[in-house]
């Protein structure tokens, strides 16, 4: 799995400014895989420039082309390439210290609703309006420009992005969800398992999208869950299979990968032993 934020702040990406735990670049796709799986320690929002390209989760898709924008938490999630054109983007990355820096002073003059799924969604399709358009043509302005902007002014365009954001009515879910990042000191460990238990995190990608330590992710999470992190993704994914088996004409390998197995033999193993029949069998009596 790739690791998307380590990658577009490394030197194969040329046209980037970096302040602190906050990105932004220019980004045209050399890749040639049709698939590919990534993750972001930190959320990060796409505003295409030309071409289309497809953000999925397991259960979902997001379609973007030219002139559109996608709001990503942190975790992971599925690319899929569209060859037909060139594909540019813009990517800014933020850290949650960040979103709360730039909402802090302000949060308590936007109106707070909670907004149903708001705490919950993975991807969400940003509305554009002509502050968001005129926001993101300025910003690529200074790709374009010899002189690099300071810091300061690269700041003060990530504070203008998250707050026209959390003050958009066209965009009452991301608006929700960049409050709530304000009030609550850490990432809900429970909502980034959840989003993020089929795909193959190891415990330290895990605890830096909980933003905690790996000694205090694992002690929060047996404090949630009662398990250790390796017991419970093991049970969830085969729970998550148990459900999908009765209900789907995908192959079993398919439904491995998609509850986030590696193997389809260990796959079988695991489902074996915990309900006592192969997942072909337990399909056809279930």
């Amino acid at each position: 799995m790739y690791d998307f934020y380590s990658i577009m702040k490394s030197d194969i990406i040329p046209n980037k400014f970096e302040v602190d735990n906050l990105l932004f670049v220019e980004y045209k796709c050399p890749l040639d895989q049709d698939t590919v799986e990534i993750w972001s320690r930190y959320d990060y929002i796409v505003y295409i420039l030309s071409g289309k390209k497809t953000w999925s989760t397991k259960e979902s898709q997001w379609p973007v082309k030219k002139g559109e924008a996608l709001y990503v938490k942190k975790g992971a999630s599925v690319i899929k390439q569209n060859f037909s054109e060139e594909f540019c983007m813009l990517g800014v990355f933020f850290s949650d210290a960040i979103i709360t820096s730039s909402l802090s002073h302000d949060v308590k003059k936007i109106p707070i609703k909670h907004i149903e799924g708001a705490d919950t969604f993975v991807i969400e399709p940003i509305n554009m309006g002509v502050a968001l358009e005129t926001f993101f043509q300025s910003l690529l302005g200074y790709f374009h420009n010899t002189n690099k902007p300071l810091n300061s002014i690269l700041q003060l365009k990530a504070k203008e992005l998250i707050l026209s954001l959390a003050n958009s009515k066209d965009n009452l879910k991301i608006a929700s969800y960049l409050k709530h990042i304000v009030l609550n000191e850490l990432p809900s460990l429970p909502n980034i398992m959840e989003a993020n238990f089929c795909y193959n995190l190891n415990l330290d990608q895990f605890a830096k999208l909980c933003n905690r330590s790996k000694s205090s992710f694992k002690r929060d999470f047996k404090n949630h869950y009662n398990s250790s992190p390796g017991k419970w993704i093991l049970e969830r994914r085969l729970k998550k299979a148990a459900e999908l088996l009765p209900l789907n004409t995908d192959s079993v390998s398919q439904i491995a990968y998609d509850c986030g197995f590696e193997s389809a033999a260990h796959f079988s193993r695991a489902f074996k032993l915990k309900y006592g029949a192969t997942p072909s069998s337990y399909r056809k009596t279930d």
